[in-house]
């Protein structure tokens, strides 16, 4: 089948078009044939599910994959889908015009090759040059320079004769390919490097797709394409199918091209992605051999010692970063979060502000200053910067933070309404998002069932996340710890949690999250322990105070005494 310029194997299971060349599985390609059988038609996801998969195996999460793996396949992009078509609360329509099989009535590419070739030899032959007859008998000098003018006109005969060759073999059609190719893999690396701005990312990936449809072995645009899929994916969707996507698309650029600096850049970005941090970290070195101090390349180290809490590395590396790129704002917002994860929210603020002040329509960063105001007690002004950011995108974040802290404040339907927009407008793969959500949800006494059931989507999401590293990040347990908790499965939440191991102290914040999960447990004792331990790390007391989790635990006397003895006012 084709469809466009891309064209679908079944038997084969292969699609190759314009997007590139992808192996899938046979489950994933019935899925298609479903949809491209009945096109314009709604199928059901029940009625997808019950004949790929069967009923009694389920397979919601797998019909999700599915759908993304074949949309990137056809070259759809987030928010432009040409090809499959999803209708909310019903299912799925193949929306393309199928074209002919090779041998109907199109016209297969061999064939157009030929009546090209047919049409090139049947132009006129030249008409031969005329010489110059002299019609008088020139002088000595005349004869010096007209020998000079008939080399020179040689040498316009040569030139024209080659002209007239790279025309023929289309050598000037191939330079302009070439030009056009850089121009559109440095586009492209822009809109990676300013990911945030609207519709970069999208950008990003059709210039870069463009180069590759010219040609596939494009080493540096198949590097390119690795890094904006997963801008993609820490971005906008935490697909695992996005990553797998990536990481084979970095992979093959480094076998295309191993002394590529962008190439061991894409790899290094992939395997920090899944928690192969070594793997990551041997792939900046190889990276910094080649192209030293390569933007991309601090970008990823800097990431990778952050989800390591090597908290010294990640300074360190940052202020090399600035004093190289100053105006690069996106290394102030690393900075920020750098000094938020240490419990320096004033100088994270400052941070934040010099990344808006550098570039102010990115709403992600006024998410961040907003958090930071936040963990300062500045609620407020939190909420007010958070409208700021509205202005400029309705974006997830932005949406996740106002449900905080308007949670915080106790306005809970409010804040369901800013999450619930948060999933719409944000992240729908975000098990934060659903985490919160569920949170929200239980502080409803009329939507429990809903509560039990967004939780149950956290997980789903976060034991997906976690095989993708592993199970090596330990926030990842303490989270996975906290929504099994709340949905009253102790057994499995402690499992969570004694798999939590973290390489230094336990980070403020995750002290402050076993505390409430001790205490969603009713273990009391270890919550207070656990809480006074958050504090002294740096946690604000604060949030303790007005903590809806921690609601029965402040009517303990043993809560009054700790507060006392940890309040700095006293």
């Amino acid at each position: 089948m084709n469809i466009g310029q891309t064209h679908i194997d079944f038997e084969a299971l292969l699609i190759e078009g314009p997007a590139g060349r992808f192996s899938v599985e046979s489950k994933v390609m019935d899925v298609f044939a479903i949809l491209a059988e009945n096109p314009n038609a709604v199928i059901s996801r029940e009625t997808l599910i019950e004949k790929v998969w069967g009923v009694e195996h389920g397979g919601d999460e797998r019909l999700s994959r599915a759908i993304s793996i074949l949309r990137k396949a056809l070259g759809d992009i987030r928010g432009q889908h040409s090809h499959i078509e999803t209708i909310p609360r019903k299912g799925y329509r193949f929306i393309a015009e199928q074209g002919h099989e090779p041998g109907g009535q199109g016209v297969p590419p061999d064939t157009m090759n030929d009546e090209a070739d047919a049409a090139k030899n049947a132009l006129p032959a030249k008409r031969p040059l005329t010489p110059v007859v002299p019609l008088v008998e020139p002088s000595a000098s005349h004869k010096k320079r007209n020998r000079f003018g008939k080399m020179g006109a040689l040498a316009a005969i040569i030139l024209i004769g080659v002209a007239m060759i790279g025309i023929r073999t289309g050598y000037f059609d191939k330079a302009s390919q070439k030009a056009s190719q850089i121009s559109r893999l440095e586009a492209g690396l822009e809109h990676v490097k300013h990911y945030m701005q609207d519709n970069a990312i999208v950008q990003a990936q059709t210039l870069f797709s463009g180069v590759l449809a010219d040609n596939p072995d494009h080493a540096a645009a198949q590097a390119g394409l690795a890094l904006a899929l997963l801008r993609e994916y820490a971005y906008l969707e935490t697909d695992p199918a996005i990553l797998h996507r990536a990481k084979a698309t970095a992979e093959l650029s480094l076998s295309l091209a191993p002394q590529l600096a962008l190439a061991n850049i894409a790899v290094g970005w992939a395997a920090g992605y899944e928690g192969e941090f070594d793997k990551a970290l041997k792939a900046y070195d190889r990276a910094d051999i080649l192209d030293p101090d390569n933007l991309f390349t601090l970008v990823g180290r800097v990431t990778t010692y952050q989800k390591q809490n090597l908290h010294q590395q990640a300074r360190e590396t940052l202020t090399r970063a600035i004093s190289l790129y100053p105006d690069y704002a996106f290394f102030h917002s690393l900075l920020g979060h750098q000094l938020m994860k240490e419990g320096e929210f004033v100088q994270g603020e400052a941070s934040f502000r010099q990344a808006i002040a550098l570039e102010n329509n990115v709403p992600r960063f006024y998410s961040q200053l907003a958090e930071s105001l936040h963990r300062q007690s500045r609620t407020p002004e939190a909420i007010k910067v958070i409208q700021d950011g509205l202005k400029i995108r309705e974006d997830g974040a932005l949406y996740n933070n106002l449900g905080t802290y308007l949670s915080d404040q106790g306005h809970y339907e409010l804040a369901v309404q800013a999450i619930e927009s948060a999933i719409q407008k944000g992240n729908s793969y975000g098990y934060l998002f659903w985490g919160n959500l569920g949170s929200l949800y239980s502080y409803i006494p009329s939507r429990k069932v809903e509560a039990n059931a967004a939780f149950d989507r956290a997980i789903q999401l976060l034991q997906a996340k976690m095989e993708l590293v592993n199970g090596k990040d330990p926030i990842l347990q303490h989270r996975a710890a906290f929504y099994l908790a709340k949905r009253g499965k102790f057994d499995l939440a402690r499992e969570a949690m004694a798999r939590a191991q973290f390489d230094g102290p336990m980070p403020a914040f995750e002290l402050y999250r076993a505390g409430c999960i001790h205490e969603i447990m009713g273990e009391r004792d270890q919550a207070l322990t656990q809480l006074e331990a958050a504090v002294k790390a740096g946690f604000p007391l604060h949030y303790i105070a007005e903590e809806p989790e921690l609601k029965t635990l402040r009517q303990d006397p043993k809560y009054h005494r700790l507060y006392a003895r940890l309040s700095p006012d006293l």
